[in-house]
């Protein structure tokens, strides 16, 4: 009758996985199984005694000291290693395990790269394909990526024409993002990270791009702690970015005008005052009603709104490009106009307030209304030396413009 050991040797000998057995401090090999052995029987050599023997890329004894230290801290349990077979070399992923203060076990799991149209089973792809998300593999050393179905799905493109080098996926990037990733993913792999992440723009199959969140983790490393292989997932964020455009865009422009809103314009007003006054250049402010003459009373939300926006469109394609023009208010624009005197800008601004054409709004049943502006102006530095005191003069005459029934108003 065998006893527990004689069991054990049996069942590690029989074990499908090739495996062997090596000592923590000289490196040698003190046994194998079958597996192990007939690696070697089949190109016809013997099994190697020591690792510097077995590891391609191992050339003295430190190789193995430096491993095996960073066995022992817990810093590596797996690796991807070249191991030498007579003449040829394979590419394999080594598992160590201990199984006594002398030895480890190792398990030689021979992949020579991760064949991911077979890893991606039927719930995975399911998951992959309802997330937007796609999955790729990266071997560093090769420079050789190997996508899954699902990248393929995401880019519009067939599986054949996935990116199938770092050279060839970073042709697809934005030109400019591509730099940016770049720089992110070779400063992870000089500095043998763990975890990265990326967002950017690629080209889909169709011409446009799609904003993608990138996220990149460390599979393997080699048996001098070198990043071998990087596993990641690429993921479809269009939405979240045209929300976020969206948001910014709020924060910064009238939603009904598109022009700059009143804190976006309060911005730009200052740099302008600031550039006038180490310039010593001229600045007018002008503030204009769009509903002079009660000409939007009576109207509905829908009919007031359009008013709004046509009368604004109008102004914005009437001024210069140096010009800053914002809504303020409901019913009233803040125009600044750099660089321009006291007599330029009342003649600029008639111009707008009085056209030569009148401007109407076509109302249901086909009434017309006319649209009316009147103008209040205050000039830097006469009626103000800030852009509050400016805004405030320029408010005071447009006023006036109401009062008096005016075009254009000076405080």
């Amino acid at each position: 009758m065998q006893n527990a050991n004689d069991i054990f040797k049996s069942a590690f000998d029989f074990m499908p996985t090739p495996a062997f057995i090596i000592e923590r401090v000289s490196g040698n090999i003190v046994g194998s199984n079958q597996g192990f052995r007939a690696l070697f029987a089949n190109q016809i050599v013997p099994p190697p005694e020591h690792w510097l023997a077995l590891s391609a890329s191992s050339s003295e004894q430190d190789n193995w000291n430096w491993l095996s230290n960073e066995i022992d801290m817990g810093n590596i349990d797996r690796c991807q290693e070249k191991i030498q077979i007579g003449d040829i070399s394979i590419t394999s992923e080594l598992g160590f395990q201990s199984i006594d203060d002398e030895h480890y076990l190792t398990c030689v799991y021979s992949t020579d790269y991760m064949d991911l149209s077979s890893a991606e089973n039927t719930l995975l792809k399911f998951a992959l394909t309802e997330s937007s998300t796609g999955l790729w593999l990266w071997e560093t050393e090769g420079d050789l990526v190997v996508c899954s179905e699902s990248i393929s799905i995401l880019l519009g493109c067939q599986p054949i024409d996935s990116p199938q080098s770092t050279e060839e996926w970073h042709r697809l990037v934005h030109p400019d993002d591509v730099l940016r990733l770049k720089n992110l993913v070779t400063e992870h792999v000089a500095q043998n990270g763990n975890y990265y992440e990326a967002e950017y723009r690629i080209l889909k199959g169709d011409g446009s791009y799609m904003w993608v969140k990138e996220r990149g983790r460390t599979y393997s490393r080699d048996s001098k702690g070198k990043i071998a292989k990087i596993i990641g997932f690429m993921e479809d964020i269009s939405s979240r970015k045209a929300l976020e455009e969206h948001l910014r865009n709020q924060a910064t422009y009238d939603e009904l005008t598109g022009l700059l809103n009143r804190d976006a314009a309060i911005s730009h007003f200052k740099k302008q005052l600031g550039l006038a006054k180490r310039q010593y250049t001229p600045l007018v402010m002008v503030k204009i009603n769009i509903g002079a003459e009660n000409c939007l009373e009576g109207l509905s939300n829908q009919a007031k709104n359009d008013a709004i926006r046509t009368s604004s469109q109008y102004i914005y394609n009437h001024i210069r490009e140096a010009d800053v023009l914002a809504r303020v208010e409901p019913e009233k624009l803040l125009l600044l106009l750099p660089n321009t005197s006291e007599k330029d800008a009342l003649k600029f601004i008639s111009n707008i307030v009085e056209p030569e054409t009148n401007l109407t709004l076509d109302l249901p049943e086909g009434v017309k209304r006319e649209l009316q502006f009147c103008a209040g102006v205050a000039i830097f530095p006469e009626d103000g030396d800030t852009i509050e005191e400016l805004a405030e003069s320029a408010n005071l005459a447009v006023e006036s413009c109401a009062i008096s029934h005016l075009k254009i108003a000076l405080n």
